[in-house]
């Protein structure tokens, strides 16, 4: 009898453990599951840092640390925290799309860059045009650009700048001359081509990835009346009445530039023809075709330094900003 009553006393502790079991395990799981959530949530929007094959030390952000900017639209000279300011080139310079690692590149060059004017040029404030320097946005400026984007977009560029504050390309212990572009014509140029001075690092190299690019090449229609005032700041053209003749073949360096070119009995750069044209880069074919000049460009930019869509391609390719900063500015040191 007492062993019946043992028996039937253990059934039920078996039954109240089978009904209550599951509930203390639901609940548990609900507990972690929330903590879970909002540890990874904590994790994804930290800034994430790629190193490469050394560590490179992050400088310790200084709020008080500033840079002069001369603004265009007020014509005055304004301190703006060096953070900021990396932001808003960054911003101005490369779309906030690009891969992270190419957008820390961005911000490399635009520190270094910054530097070598400061540093190494003299200058006492850095102008916020990209004609003249590189291009800076301020807040409001990145929010009217990117409208309901902002907050993803600014996130993005912040994160790839903090990543490698305070990281700047030395060369010979100076920091160096970080020109960069944003399309190549698949190889970039030597600076002595485009600007008649060399530097040791700014040499052509492979930029394949760019032919890619859906701006790699446009074709833009010029009438013979628009050429011809466009070509008025030259004086002394004599350009005739036959439009086709206007022209001659134009020698090249081995990339594809145009370093020289006839127009009406004189020798023009391809620089100065492009820049009468406002064409986008140098690397240009001119053709004469039902009654109008036909001109083909290819890349966008000077093409010196780093391609901006090329080391997008590389980013996407696996490669880190440290590997993307070695291949377009050879011979220099991350520091």
């Amino acid at each position: 009898m007492n062993s019946m009553k043992q028996l039937l006393l253990f059934g039920l502790v078996v039954l109240l453990l089978l009904i209550l079991l599951p509930l203390i395990v639901f609940r548990g799981q609900d507990r972690s599951q929330g903590a879970g959530g909002r540890e990874q949530e904590i994790v994804t929007q930290a800034p994430v840092t790629t190193r490469g094959p050394q560590e490179i030390g992050v400088r310790e952000i200084d709020p008080a640390r500033t840079i002069n900017v001369m603004r265009q639209g007020s014509g005055e000279v304004e301190a703006i925290g060096m953070l900021e300011y990396l932001i808003g080139v960054v911003a101005a310079e490369m779309p906030a799309l690009y891969h992270e690692e190419a957008l820390k590149a961005q911000a490399v060059a635009g520190y270094t860059y910054a530097r070598y004017r400061l540093e190494v040029a003299g200058a006492a404030a850095l102008s916020d045009s990209g004609l003249t320097d590189q291009g800076y946005l301020c807040p409001q400026q990145r929010r009217e650009k990117w409208g309901t984007n902002s907050d993803v977009h600014e996130a993005k560029i912040e994160g790839a700048v903090r990543a490698v504050y305070g990281q700047a390309l030395k060369y010979n212990d100076q920091p160096i001359f970080a020109a960069y572009h944003a399309i190549s014509g698949g190889t970039t140029e030597n600076a002595g081509t485009y600007w008649g001075q060399e530097f040791s690092y700014l040499r052509s190299v492979d930029s394949a990835g760019c032919r890619l690019s859906p701006g790699f090449s446009i074709t833009e229609t010029f009438s013979p009346d628009e050429m011809q005032a466009a070509l008025a700041r030259f004086e002394g053209l004599q350009l005739g009445s036959g439009p086709a003749a206007w022209f001659g073949e134009p020698e090249r360096s081995d990339v594809g530039t145009v370093l020289a070119i006839d127009a009406g009995g004189q020798t023009l750069s391809g620089r100065q023809l492009r820049e009468a044209l406002d064409l986008r880069s140098s690397n240009f074919e001119i053709h004469f075709t039902g009654g109008a000049f036909q001109v083909k460009n290819s890349g966008y930019g000077h093409g010196v330094g780093m391609s901006q869509y090329g080391a997008d391609f590389m980013a996407r390719q696996g490669s880190n900003y440290q590997e993307i900063l070695k291949h377009y500015y050879p011979g220099t040191e991350l520091v």
